[in-house]
């Protein structure tokens, strides 16, 4: 994640990432393109968002090139009309998590493009659920990206189920 309050965000900050080769680990993601309009492409992009909240919470940086997790370059993206693109991602989410997370999203003016950051928060709430077009799976991050998460990691990951306050199970 970007040590800095997400409105305060700025071209040099972005930068700042690749000159000191801040690697992608369990709160930062560099993706080069936006999320197509796939459903493989939503499904990727339900699970990047989910892992954040699941695990740490972070940053998912859109608009910067890596090479095997290490920011190369900014190339920015062309967007003709970002409050749509954002309008776009914000539905996805909306409609592809359960429960919904908290995130915000900040689009950074370079002179190649734009760079969005859609910054998740840790859950309190969680663990939070793709259900997207039948995609039914929790994903949390480690320092080596996303991973579904198995049955004794959901129980960690629910605090409700720790505190027995989970639903009665009746045999």
């Amino acid at each position: 994640m970007i040590p800095k309050v997400l409105d305060q965000i700025a071209e040099a900050d972005i930068a700042a990432l690749i000159t000191n080769s801040v690697a992608e680990g369990r709160t930062i993601e560099y993706k080069r393109d936006l999320p197509g309009t796939s459903d493989a492409d939503k499904r990727e992009f339900l699970a990047d968002v989910s892992s954040l909240a699941n695990t740490a919470g972070g940053d998912l940086i859109y608009g910067v090139e890596e090479d095997q997790g290490t920011p190369t370059r900014i190339v920015g993206l062309s967007i003709s009309d970002p409050d749509l693109q954002v309008r776009r991602l914000d539905d996805i989410l909306g409609s592809g998590l359960e429960p919904r997370i908290r995130y915000a999203s900040r689009l950074v003016q370079f002179a190649t493009g734009s760079v969005l950051i859609i910054r998740t928060e840790k859950s309190w709430i969680g663990p939070h659920r793709v259900v997207f077009r039948g995609h039914d799976k929790f994903y949390g991050r480690a320092n080596a990206g996303k991973f579904s998460l198995d049955v004794e990691q959901l129980r960690a990951a629910a605090p409700w189920l720790r505190a027995g306050l989970g639903p009665a199970i009746r045999s």
